[in-house]
């Protein structure tokens, strides 16, 4: 059963989450921190990203089981590992995360704790994935902008700059969970679930990609200066070359969290 559970964190999918409570934690290293509370946090992080993919992959096993690009990454959707196996180790990874959280400190907490909230309520009742509009900021929040802020609190506050890379992070996440719902547009339609895209349609959601890449893009430049974010622009006419926009947003995260931009 364990290999089942790990294969339902799903971690390496999450790699990006994790790179965003990273990339708060670099933030954060400017000041002297205690190498536990580092190593609590990190493990922390991966728990909660490990939690959020493994209570999703519960809740999408039946749209999943006809979906064959989902359904091999979905050991619940397979017949691998049985509903409640996969909610009871889903749990164990929330409660654990939480532990190693209340640690850290109070303000820690509560933004771990909203965070595990959102990402529960987005693949369980009242399923917020499901809700045009909800679906898109939710994510936004809590596998964007919170995990940042979890990693940039770690030395107990949250500057003006970190508020900034928050929101651009907020917008990217936008961009990321349009992507995923317009990859499995069809599948959605055909299991009746109503998700963004499939409400406002496929152009004018990859439009709004375009648009939130843009604007993700523009806000991190322009937090180091800001003539700079008018470079978002150009982010626009990318489109739908993910791969170079995300390499340009990673880029440029990494180089403001260095201190070089």
């Amino acid at each position: 059963m364990f290999r089942p559970v790990i294969r339902n964190a799903r971690i390496l999918d999450g790699r990006a989450f994790i790179g965003m409570g990273l990339l708060g934690l670099a933030f954060s290293l400017g000041a002297t921190l205690d190498v536990t509370r580092v190593l609590v946090f990190l493990i922390s992080l991966v728990l909660y990203v490990a939690y959020a993919f493994a209570i999703n992959n519960c809740f999408d096993a039946d749209t999943d089981s006809v979906n064959p690009r989902k359904k091999e990454k979905n050991p619940i959707a397979s017949g691998e590992l049985s509903f409640r196996a996969g909610v009871v180790s889903s749990a164990a990874m929330a409660l654990l995360g939480l532990m190693l959280a209340s640690v850290l400190g109070t303000g820690e907490l509560v933004v771990y704790a909203s965070m595990v909230l959102l990402a529960t309520a987005y693949s369980a009742p009242p399923r917020l994935k499901a809700r045009p509009v909800a679906d898109v900021l939710s994510h936004g929040v809590f596998f964007g902008a919170l995990p940042f802020l979890y990693g940039a609190y770690l030395d107990g506050s949250v500057t003006m700059e970190e508020w900034s890379i928050a929101a651009a992070v907020f917008l990217y996440s936008l961009a990321l969970e349009l992507r995923n719902h317009l990859e499995d547009y069809e599948s959605d339609l055909n299991a009746g679930l109503r998700t963004t895209p499939i409400v406002i349609g496929r152009e004018l959601s990859k439009t709004l990609v375009a648009v939130f890449s843009a604007g993700a893009v523009g806000l991190a430049l322009a937090g180091a200066q800001p003539t700079l974010g008018l470079l978002g622009i150009g982010i626009y006419g990318l489109r739908t070359n993910y791969r170079l926009i995300d390499a340009a947003m990673v880029a440029i995260l990494l180089l403001r969290a260095s201190g070089v931009v």
